[in-house]
């Protein structure tokens, strides 16, 4: 009987959302102690991205969909957040202490006065802090209790431009939901893909999209991210230069066929004269194209996606920080050899990451494009498990207007 009432408790139920620009993924789990159980998972393909009442309907039918394997309503969800609008900066907070000891009050006032932005800026989505520097000595990861006269905190800051935010949230809450909290999508995916040897190395997580590609560099294995970054360059992208650049031109539907059924980033292993059917056209009949050719489209566009991105980390310096490698995340991962191509422009190992350490993971949900789907269950029980643990008696409901108890929050999921 306790089992059963386990199950229907609607406390132990967390629900993510991924919206891309060609897919909405929406997955339920259950909390279970220290692990999270996935339920179920609504995927659902767009057929017009900028449709807002398309993602509206398929939402509905999402949510009807884990509802029936729940049992519970589907209301609180974490909504991942990713795109070039998406900011990353650092800022610095100093402090006279007024006790002579560092204490939680005087932490969360340090790192709320780093996160003062301006309006220009967006809405904050994370403050990640940094080491702390107390009297000069610096490197401190958690000073409370630590006697000294001048605190210092370097963060680093997310935020994402409010008219997103706020379309979001419209779709989310026209559909029936509440947002519960928004995540950058590259941290949501790193919970579910990285190991702690990576996070204590320093390790770059890059989810590579229909839409975007988004880069996060992890250090600490408390999840410390250093440095984000976005490009408007990712699989569209691709599919547009499959469309134009074969031996004759197609739609972007025929375009994205062939770049699921054919496409490979691999080119020295083609046979020379290996084809592959362009589908036929109107009244024109199915041609041949040769497979170098399409490789080597694919090839360069990833390459110039990877270059831009290696010297924004270049740039940004924080390139030497990455000494665990490359983690891929995104549809794009299943393009053959994308992992090869990270691993010559970044100078650094590169894998595939796929979604791990969860129960109850379908083998078709085992595949890198459902890894933010899958973090944003990980973030959700982190931050319920937070909840309780401080006492706070039921979830916090995170919106853009309510930062400084979503800072102390985010205070209390690093420290």
């Amino acid at each position: 009987m306790d089992n059963k009432q386990n199950i229907v408790k609607k406390e132990d139920f967390i629900f993510g959302l991924d919206v891309g620009s060609s897919k909405i993924n929406l997955f339920g789990g259950r909390i279970e102690g220290d692990s999270v159980r996935v339920i179920e998972c609504g995927d659902y393909n767009l057929t017009k991205p900028d449709n807002i009442d398309e993602q509206i309907e398929c939402l509905k039918e999402a949510a009807t969909l884990l509802e029936d394997a729940t049992s519970v309503d589907v209301h609180d969800i974490y909504v991942g957040i990713a795109g070039s609008h998406v900011l990353s900066f650092k800022s610095k907070g100093i402090l006279t202490l007024p006790t002579g000891e560092v204490r939680d009050c005087d932490i969360e006032e340090i790192v709320k006065q780093a996160s003062t932005i301006a309006e220009a800026a967006g809405e904050i989505i994370h403050v990640f802090p940094g080491d702390f520097t107390l009297d000069g000595q610096s490197g401190i990861k958690n000073p409370k209790g630590w006697s000294g006269k001048r605190l210092e905190v370097d963060v680093q800051i997310v935020s994402a431009r409010s008219n997103v935010i706020k379309n979001l949230a419209k779709t989310v809450e026209r559909a029936g939901m509440n947002v519960a909290g928004f995540v950058l999508e590259p941290l949501a995916a790193a919970c579910a893909v990285l190991t702690d040897d990576e996070r204590e190395l320093g390790v770059a997580v890059i989810d590579i999209g229909a839409g975007s590609a988004d880069v996060a560099v992890f250090l600490g294995t408390n999840s410390t991210v250093r440095y984000t970054a976005s490009l408007d360059l990712a699989g569209d992208c691709i599919t547009r230069d499959i469309s134009k650049c074969l031996k004759v031109p197609i739609p972007l539907s025929k375009a994205e066929e062939v770049k699921r059924k054919y496409g490979t980033c691999k080119i020295s292993n083609l046979i020379e004269d290996a084809t592959f059917p362009v589908p036929a056209i109107g009244e024109r009949p199915e041609m041949e194209c040769s497979q170098k050719l399409l490789a080597q489209v694919i090839n360069a566009r990833v390459q110039e996606i990877f270059t831009l991105l290696a010297n924004d980390m270049k740039k940004n310096h924080v390139d030497s920080l990455v000494n665990g490698g490359i983690v891929l995340t995104g549809g794009c991962c299943n393009l053959d050899g994308i992992d090869a191509i990270a691993e010559k422009v970044f100078n650094k190992p590169a894998r595939i990451g796929h979604p791990k350490g969860m129960t109850g993971i379908q083998d078709a949900y085992q595949r890198p494009s459902y890894a933010t789907g899958i973090g944003l269950l990980y973030f959700a029980a982190k931050q319920r498990r937070e909840n309780k643990r401080h006492e706070t008696g039921t979830q916090i409901a995170v919106t853009v207007k309510k930062f400084g108890q979503r800072l102390k929050d985010l205070i209390k999921i690093y420290f």
